[in-house]
């Protein structure tokens, strides 16, 4: 394969790679000093210098979720089919300052927070979670109730959650603190 690009022209090479623009005008003016070996070794380094990188983009639904020290609840929303709308639903004061945090050995804890809704509620609950193979359902178990969830978005800061609670779409979303 090396000796086919060495054979082709300088100004054929470029219609190969699918680079930018500007990447294709640098390797032109490249070309124009150094040899096609040359170029195709810059390139190769840069190709294993761009694949080794990786960054916050690249880590797993799990690694995410795990990787907060705490997701708080920041808005829930409740699906109208009436109106195919997604409405607001605001969320308590004594709900906001709550916590979940979902360990790497797939232990979840949750603590209540300074304000409770319910004095009776104990301060903290433990469980355990899971996510599906495919990184697409949450589900989390607390005290013995199951709650599964479809992940709707999900970064190193933000997690929406859709769920079916007693024939209700009920889509929530959390922050990492």
């Amino acid at each position: 394969m090396f000796q086919i690009l060495t054979d082709l022209k300088v100004t054929k090479l470029y219609t190969l790679l699918p680079l930018r623009p500007f990447t294709t005008k640098l390797i032109l003016i490249l070309t124009m000093k150094f040899s096609i070996k040359s170029l195709l070794l810059l390139l190769v380094v840069s190709t294993f210098a761009f694949v080794a990188c990786k960054g916050d983009d690249d880590k797993s639904a799990e690694e995410l979720l795990a990787g907060a020290s705490c997701w708080s609840l920041v808005k829930d929303e409740l699906y109208n089919p009436a109106t195919s709308q997604w409405e607001d639903q605001g969320v308590d004061d004594c709900t906001k300052d709550d916590c979940t945090k979902l360990n790497s050995d797939k232990t979840v804890s949750f603590d209540e927070g300074a304000t409770k809704c319910d004095p009776d509620d104990p301060q903290t609950s433990t469980g355990t979670w899971s996510i599906s193979a495919d990184g697409k359902t949450l589900t989390l178990t607390v005290d013995g109730e199951t709650l599964a969830g479809t992940i709707i978005e999900l970064s190193a800061s933000k997690l929406v959650l859709e769920t079916d609670f007693l024939g209700f779409k009920i889509r929530s979303t959390l922050e990492a603190k």
